[in-house]
């Protein structure tokens, strides 16, 4: 009630007592409440002088305003006012809050002109999109720009950046990196990547997505930490000799020290730190942005996802795979060591962020589970030879005579997809035995398989896509099952089919976005986020496709237009399951397909993490 008072007086004008106050009216359609579906109204109802209680009633939207304003005083009380102003970039002046939706009203505080973010207390973050033909010539503007939306400091230098090309085929994606390093001033804090698709905020002010083949695109993701914060970043690259040659000596050598096992933390997490300079615990990062060239084989990937999460278990992994370019080209490019910018081979490259920098990612599937759980019994390599004891066609067939009518369109219309199962969550401190096959291990018993199949859900699968093959075998892409069944460990893999439905997976999305806004709430030191990253898979849009793009449109109706969002179609994702906070949740990094993933950066300092 306290909470609903302040809220009232911070963000409602004045009323009589006896009036019901609508706190969102401009939200009712853009983002239904969480207790909607109890049929509850979209109003915050103040009640009267009447001695009997008012029933209380909040909305999703008006939940999270309430959560943002007690944040905000809750860090704001030494500053002589609880008062919300809004204090936008230039000439735009003092605006009122009255009419500023509930989500996005603290935002209205810190916010600049479009595609950038910009506040004295808040790190500056822009999103930028150029579709100059020449490339030196967008390399200009976007440094032009990014002075702009940051309040015109051209002389302060930019902390880190991620650049995504697309097109621009005849220049290397290093080239380009070097330049746009050179003019920001990051000193080799900056990752370049070649996508199919990116989208951002033009100069111009207006929102827009460039295209493999229509047109040439750069775009630069970029932040600046405030003065009193470092700001250090950290650029790898692993790949398999990096792997052998580097982290396995370090790991070994730290082994040869240890004189009573068990008396300190594993040789193994601690190698990785040692191996990327980061050990101290109020260094290491809450986020970690990675980037896999399609070329990498599955045990470098995933043998940097693992080592990843154990050195760093409450750092959030996001990021994609790159764009599928000719073997004598390279998507990847980045300065490690300090050796210059050069073209990556077949491998990982990602960027430590700084401590303060946390990580929230939210991973929506754009598919729909079809028919019964399945069991996949036999597999080599990408081939799957029997899913249920029998051809796998049989098996997809089987499954087709049993769906619905939709299902049958859906299944017309762009054929199965396959869902593997998806690991299970680390055990970070080793409290469990039985690793039934997996990295961690765990002492609980095996569950059941009725338990499994009774905890399933939609982020439990990690959705590839099949072809079929003329014996009636499948071929999953961008994956290797290696030898099924297993020398050791279960005879079959747990699987499920899937169909693509982008009507389901915007609401499944919509409902995935309350869900994290429901998790802000109870995050200390709360701060409306400064940017976001959608990767998006390729399937879920097309250049003929008129419907608004999945991701970026609810980002915009829930956080406002004034975030700065950088947008990519990619052929692969990379992000933990469901929702993941950056410094709080343990969660394994998995590759997803076909799915909707977001990223949003929030500033945390050490002193707010510390409290």
């Amino acid at each position: 009630q306290r909470a609903v008072g302040i809220a009232s007086k911070m963000l409602l004008p004045a009323a009589p007592p006896s009036s019901s106050i609508d706190a969102a009216p401009a939200q009712r359609s853009a983002a239904p409440g969480m207790l909607s579906s109890m049929h509850a109204p979209h109003a915050v109802r103040c009640g009267g002088a009447s001695p009997a209680p008012t029933p209380l009633f909040i909305s999703a939207s008006s939940l999270c305003a309430v959560g943002c304003v007690v944040a905000a005083v809750r860090a704001g009380r030494n500053r002589g006012t609880a008062s919300a102003r809004s204090s936008a970039h230039g000439a735009r002046g003092t605006k009122s809050l009255a009419g500023t939706r509930p989500v996005v009203a603290l935002q209205a505080q810190t916010r600049s002109p479009e595609g950038s973010t910009s506040s004295g207390s808040l790190p500056d973050f822009v999103s930028i999109l150029s579709t100059k033909d020449d490339w030196q010539s967008a390399v200009v503007e976007l440094a032009a720009e990014a002075a702009t939306r940051s309040g015109g400091q051209s002389g302060k230098k930019w902390d880190f950046g991620v650049v995504f090309v697309n097109g621009h085929d005849g220049v290397l994606v290093a080239e380009i990196a070097k330049a746009l390093d050179e003019v920001m001033g990051m000193q080799g804090n900056l990752i370049g990547v070649a996508v199919d698709s990116n989208s951002g905020i033009l100069s111009s002010g207006k929102e827009y997505r460039s295209w493999s083949g229509r047109d040439s695109g750069i775009s630069l993701l970029a932040m600046r930490t405030p003065e009193n914060d470092d700001g250090k970043a950290t650029p790898f690259f692993l790949d398999k000799q990096g792997l052998i040659m580097g982290v396995s000596p370090t790991i070994m050598r730290l082994q040869s020290r240890v004189r009573v096992r068990g008396s300190q933390e594993s040789a193994t997490p601690r190698g990785w730190r040692a191996y990327f300079g980061v050990e101290e615990v109020q260094q290491r990062p809450k986020g970690i942005l990675l980037f896999v060239d399609p070329l990498a084989s599955k045990w470098v990937v995933q043998s940097v996802l693992d080592g990843l999460d154990m050195a760093y278990p409450e750092a959030v992994k996001f990021g994609c795979v790159c764009r599928d370019l000719p073997p004598s080209m390279t998507g990847l490019a980045a300065n490690i060591g300090g050796a210059g910018f050069k073209a990556l081979g077949a491998g990982v490259a990602g960027l430590l962020l700084p401590s303060s920098i946390s990580l929230h990612a939210v991973a929506s599937p754009a598919t729909v589970r079809v028919g019964e759980e399945l069991r996949l019994t036999q597999a080599d390599g990408q081939v799957v030879v029997e899913i249920n004891g029998q051809v796998p066609m049989k098996a997809l067939a089987a499954v087709g005579d049993d769906a619905g009518q939709l299902e049958k369109f859906l299944i017309d219309r762009a054929g199965f997809l396959l869902g593997l199962e998806a690991p299970r969550q680390m055990d970070t401190d080793f409290s469990k035995v039985w690793d039934g096959g997996e990295t961690w291990g765990s002492s609980d018993r095996a569950p059941s398989y009725g338990r499994l199949m009774k905890q399933a859900c939609g982020s439990d699968w990690l959705v590839r896509s099949i072809e079929p093959l003329p014996d009636g075998r499948l071929v999953i892409r961008r994956d290797d099952l290696k030898r099924v069944p297993p020398r050791v460990g279960p005879s079959w893999l747990r699987c499920q089919l899937h169909v693509q439905d982008l009507r389901q997976a915007r609401k499944e999305l919509q409902l995935m976005l309350q869900r994290y806004l429901g998790a802000r709430l109870f995050l200390p030191g709360l701060t409306p986020p400064v940017g976001a990253l959608v990767c998006a898979c390729s399937t879920t849009t097309s250049q003929d496709s008129t419907d608004p793009e999945l991701g970026m449109t609810e980002i915009r109706e829930v956080f406002g237009d004034e975030l700065p969002i950088a947008g990519l179609l990619t052929h692969g994702e990379l992000v933990p399951p469901g929702i993941s906070i950056g410094g709080l949740d343990r969660k394994r990094t998995t590759r997803q397909g076909h799915t909707v993933s977001l990223c949003f950066f929030s500033y945390q300092p050490n002193s707010q993490r510390q409290n």
